[in-house]
């Protein structure tokens, strides 16, 4: 992805929104929040040491986590979960999240970045 003044400007921005709203994972091993703490069906936010935001889900079957950076301008997306989509405020690109963050709807052409994730003693990881 190429970093643009507009990206750079929406990473500085959801640094600042996720660091007041969520935690930030540092590394390979890092915890993100205790299982406990998330219910299935719900979502966490959280911010990658790059600075990146990233957006935690839990299923019945497990969690998986995504970059919530549009791949087509670098806008931030949010999830709305009545339609279960992560839509860009930007131009209103649409993710699926549960289909491998596959876009549903333009202007991107590129899924988002998958966050590796695993559970572990209880955390929820980076793997």
């Amino acid at each position: 992805m190429k970093i643009t003044r507009r990206t750079a400007l929406g990473m500085a921005l959801a640094s600042i929104a996720t660091s007041l709203v969520g935690s930030r994972a540092q590394a390979s091993g890092a915890q993100i929040i205790r299982l406990s703490k998330i219910k299935v069906g719900a979502t966490f936010q959280f911010q990658l040491s790059n600075g990146a935001p990233a957006l935690l889900f839990r299923t019945k079957t497990g969690v998986f986590a995504y970059q919530t950076i549009c791949t087509h301008q670098g806008g931030l997306t949010k999830y709305f979960s009545p339609k279960k989509l992560l839509v860009c405020s930007v131009h209103n690109a649409s993710f699926d999240p549960f289909k491998k963050g596959a876009v549903v709807t333009g202007p991107a052409t590129e899924p988002l970045p998958t966050v590796k994730v695993a559970i572990k003693n209880g955390w929820v990881v980076l793997a």
